[in-house]
Formats: structure tokens, C-alpha cells, sequence
């Protein structure tokens, strides 16, 4: 065996004990133009196989189960969903539909500055579902028809469903819909709050839905709520600051922290335990300026902590382009192949 033979053969080897004890293959790399060993790789024990699909991106996994049957089947595999579930979370992908039915759509993936082409599966019926909130992978959708009347969870990457049996009392309009996973027992619970005063929750471990308090006044009509650190948020229709739903104790608060009166067309973002939002500085009723704003939760203040670059955001405001509530039509997911319905 030749010096770069036995060297290549070494490297090769320092991939498969570190791919065994769950760390990155190597910090060195075979020279692009030296040939892999094949019977060393055609001879890689499975659960291995499985921990470097693992950690593919998204798009280049699915690109990898047109390999084989067993790479094509590793999606159902408890073992492989196992060491997925392992890995850190990836970034939020934002989905964003291309038509008015919200059937087609893409994703773009930050990781690898690309888009995605994702259509939705076939729902109930046929019927026009909107995107209503996400979480843990998951995003709920909700279906109206004089008034909002079934609800369906997918995971928009395995394109597995489920429809949410009928709420106790649908609302005619939204106000919001927030959603969180349980990331042990991978049950998940919509909450949703409508016109009634009631506001109802879906728990995917028994299966129903149940009324819970009497909602606090001021409710911000049709916008997503964030989780973040236990606490469901969503904006009140005045100015004068949010609305929080504690998930562990069933019961809501308000949150007097002001916008700034410039501040408009603003969502609601998380990010690492903190709580932002973005949105438009607007003047002569035209935005301006986008901005990110943070919440001091020790002062109850939103601080400015970023805004577009000002070439950037002219681009993005250009021919009057007025900001629509949202920002775009779509919404931030996380891409997990484990997360089931």
C-alpha cells in the first residue's frame, strides 16, 4: 500500500469512529481528487448510515431516499427518527404560498440561501386551508366557510396529515391560533380564539377539544401568536402592548409595553427566548423603515435593535409598496422530518 493509500485509508477511518461516537467526520478532508475506498463505505454498519443521513440537509436527504428502497423507507424507521430527533434543531424555514388556493408554495432554506419547492398534500374536500400557525415542525391550517369550521395539522415535509375534529362552539371570525409541541411525548395542542369569548384548545393525546378562560379584552382580529419560555403571545388591537396565555397554568395576562406610534405592520417573532417584532416606521401613511424591536421584559419596553440596510429596504419598498400585516403571505416553520401528527 502506497503512502497516500495508507493515508486516505486513515482519514477515511477517523470518519467512521467519529460518525460512531456522534461527532463531525473529521476537521480534515480526503484531497478532492483522491478515490474514496468503496469496500470500506459499502461495509458501513447501518445505525452509521443512519447518523450521516441524519445530519444531511433537508433537500440533499430527500435527493439520497431516490437511492435505495431501505434509504427511501429510513422516513417511517423509529431508529432513524431517533437519531433525528437527536440533532440540534435546524434554522426556520418561511413558507410562502404562490397562489390563491394556498396549495402551491416554496420555502426558503437560510442554511443553504435556496428555495424549495413544497406543495400541500390533498386535504379534506378540496377545500382552501390557510396557514394559521406552526410549531415543532408542524404547521396548523385552518378552512373557512361562513365561519371557521375544521382545522388539519401536516407536517409539510413528509406531507402527513391529520384533520382536528369540529371545536365545541367555531368562531365565525379569528383572532388567533398559536400551537405548541410537546418535544417528549410529540403530542401537540392548538389554541384557537375566535369571536366567542371562550378560547379553545386541541390536545393531540386525547383527541379533543376543551373550553378554557374568558379572554382578556382588545384581541388583535387574525394575527399567529408566538411561544416563547411557556407563554403564548399575540398582539392586543390597541397599542398599548400584548396579550400572554401561560400554557403549564391555563391562564391569560396582559403586558403593558407600548409600541412606538410610527411603529405599524408589525409581527410578532422569536428568536432564541426573546421576543421581537418587525415592522414598517411609517410616514404620511407610507412605510419608510423597517425595523426589528425587542422587548425588555425587566422594563416592559420595546427597543430598537436593528433595521434594513437603507438601499435594501428601498428595494423592498419600491413602486409604493405598502407593508401588509405579516410582512408576506406565509409562515416561519421548523424542518423536522420527525414530527408526526
Amino acid at each position: 500500500m502506497t503512502l497516500t493509500r495508507a493515508k486516505t485509508k486513515a482519514l477515511e477511518m477517523t470518519r467512521v469512529e467519529n460518525c460512531e461516537r456522534g461527532l463531525p467526520p473529521s476537521c480534515y478532508s480526503v484531497h478532492k481528487h483522491t478515490k474514496m475506498d468503496s469496500t470500506l463505505w459499502s461495509a458501513l454498519p447501518e445505525h452509521l448510515v443512519e447518523k450521516v443521513l441524519a445530519r444531511l440537509p433537508i433537500a440533499s436527504f430527500f435527493r439520497f431516499r431516490s437511492v435505495c428502497k431501505s434509504w427511501n423507507n429510513l422516513i417511517a424507521s423509529p431508529t432513524f427518527l431517533q437519531t433525528y430527533a437527536e440533532i440540534p434543531s435546524k434554522e426556520p424555514w418561511f413558507w410562502m404560498f404562490t397562489d390563491d388556493d394556498y396549495r402551491d408554495g416554496s420555502t426558503y432554506d437560510p442554511t443553504l440561501n435556496k428555495w424549495h419547492h413544497i406543495r400541500l398534500p390533498s386535504l379534506p374536500n378540496d377545500e382552501v386551508f390557510f396557514p394559521a400557525a406552526a410549531a415543532g415542525g408542524l404547521v396548523c391550517l385552518g378552512c373557512y366557510d361562513d365561519g371557521w369550521k375544521r382545522f388539519v395539522v401536516c407536517n409539510p415535509l413528509t406531507r402527513k396529515w391529520r384533520e382536528l375534529p369540529p371545536m365545541l362552539n367555531p368562531p365565525f371570525r379569528l383572532y388567533t391560533v398559536g400551537m405548541v409541541v410537546d418535544k417528549e411525548t410529540r403530542s401537540f395542542k392548538v389554541l384557537v380564539a375566535g369571536t366567542c369569548e371562550i378560547y379553545e384548545i386541541y390536545d393531540s393525546s386525547i383527541n379533543c377539544w376543551k373550553k378554557t378562560c374568558i379572554l382578556p379584552p382588545g384581541f388583535y382580529r387574525w394575527h399567529h401568536s408566538i411561544l416563547c419560555n411557556g407563554f403564548l403571545y399575540s398582539r392586543r388591537f390597541q397599542f398599548d402592548g400584548l396579550v400572554a396565555y401561560d400554557i403549564r397554568e391555563g391562564v391569560w395576562s396582559q403586558i403593558q409595553a407600548p409600541m412606538p406610534h410610527a411603529f405599524d405592520y408589525h409581527v410578532l417573532v422569536e428568536s432564541q427566548g426573546k421576543l421581537y417584532t418587525v415592522g414598517g416606521l411609517v410616514k404620511n401613511d407610507m412605510t419608510k423603515k423597517i425595523c426589528i424591536l425587542e422587548l425588555q421584559a425587566s422594563r416592559l419596553e420595546w427597543v430598537e435593535v436593528d433595521r434594513m440596510p437603507t438601499m435594501l429596504c428601498e428595494e423592498f419598498l419600491k413602486e409604493d409598496h405598502r407593508m401588509k400585516d405579516g410582512l408576506l403571505d406565509g409562515i416561519s416553520f421548523e424542518p423536522r422530518l420527525d414530527a408526526t401528527v
